[in-house]
């Protein structure tokens, strides 16, 4: 069936101006035009009358007009994301679960606000699970509009947003490569082959956590020297079906890495599973991320009983500890940034680069020498 739909701008008699919004879809049974009109007083009204014959007719509105937050997600939204990676779509669930649902579900799309959104906020425990909520919320809106439900995102407004929570990360960042010596020492004679690789591989190469899980045991060439970085295994629900080996996370992420110096010495020794994972789990899989940060976690506590003086970096702040010991080194933002596989330079810049005091002041000393 064809189905035409104009906006027509009229005079009525006393000079005003009105909006006709009109939609032809054909014949009625009785062989007359099947038309739709609807009168506006301004070009805006005009639009949103517009829009809402739109998704009547694609059938994303009752014949009131009216579709639901909750009716949006389920008929068009989370069925798009059938596509998307299980690590992602378990994120989309968590939170579509516990906060957007319950704050929007049975209210209109066009009626979503930012004082409705501003009270879902306030119901936030922390800013980090508050800017989650808000981002899927606009992704969502950003669908709607784009289907002609609503003109504008009031979610891409600012919000006052709760207080930040107890950091997960504990903030200790090693900043040169001589002063993880100590912390390297105590993870050989810990001897455990898993807790060596995934420290070797962030603290001396600046891996992802996901991509040191996902690595192959092929990936790793000693005869050529090189580490093959392609890959990332990340944790999704178990509705998904728990952990998800997937793709670097961008294009650049795919990267061939030199091993040099202390790496070379130590990665190609410790044990191999030709054919399988690098870094092997309780069962002989591959190594999950809890699996891995309960190992690390044993790993500190054995360092702490036997007076081993180690900083108890994370497994995450491994990457920042080489970014940041990279640059004092004397190697290069630009190059960092392609080891660490950034999309963008100023990435590198921005959340991977912790000078702490020390090195600051070290910086600052060197002034009356210029």
């Amino acid at each position: 069936m064809n189905c035409t739909m104009t906006v027509t701008e009229r005079a009525l008699a006393d000079g005003t101006i009105v909006y006709d919004v009109r939609e032809y879809v054909g014949f009625t049974r009785e062989g007359k035009p099947d038309r739709t009109c609807v009168t506006c007083r301004t070009r805006a009204e005009a639009k949103v009358e517009q829009a809402k014959l739109i998704a009547m007719r694609d059938g994303m509105r009752n014949r009131s007009g009216r579709c639901t937050f909750g009716q949006y997600v389920d008929r068009v939204f989370w069925p798009a994301c059938a596509g998307l990676e299980a690590s992602s779509r378990a994120t989309y669930e968590r939170e579509l679960r516990l906060r957007l649902i319950p704050a929007f579900e049975n209210v209109d799309i066009r009626d979503i606000d930012r004082p409705r959104i501003q009270r879902m906020v306030d119901g936030c425990a922390t800013e980090s699970v508050a800017r989650k909520a808000v981002g899927l919320l606009k992704t969502v809106l950003n669908e709607a509009k784009g289907d002609g439900l609503i003109l504008s995102n009031p979610a891409e407004a600012r919000f006052r947003m709760p207080p930040p929570g107890r950091r997960r990360d504990n903030g200790v960042v090693i900043t040169t490569f001589q002063a993880m010596s100590p912390l390297l020492a105590a993870v050989e004679d810990y001897g455990e082959d898993s807790v060596m690789k995934v420290a070797f591989l962030g603290l001396l190469m600046g891996l992802r956590p996901e991509e040191r899980y996902g690595m192959d045991d092929a990936d790793v060439d000693a005869a050529a020297g090189t580490v093959l970085v392609r890959q990332a295994y990340t944790p999704s629900s178990a509705a998904e079906g728990g952990n998800n080996l997937k793709g670097t996370k961008t294009e650049r992420g795919t990267r061939l890495l030199p091993m040099t110096g202390p790496l070379l010495q130590r990665l190609p020794l410790l044990d191999r599973n030709p054919g399988g994972p690098f870094v092997l789990g309780a069962a002989g899989g591959r190594i999950s991320p809890s699996t891995a940060q309960h190992r690390w976690a044993r790993f500190l506590r054995w360092c702490s009983e036997t007076g081993r003086d180690v900083p108890p970096v994370t497994i995450e702040n491994m990457r920042h500890s080489f970014a940041t010991s990279y640059l004092h080194a004397g190697g290069s933002v630009a190059d960092l940034s392609v080891i660490l596989g950034h999309a963008d330079i100023n990435t590198t810049l921005r959340r991977y680069v912790r000078p702490g005091g020390a090195d600051v002041a070290r910086g600052m000393g060197a002034v009356p020498s210029i």
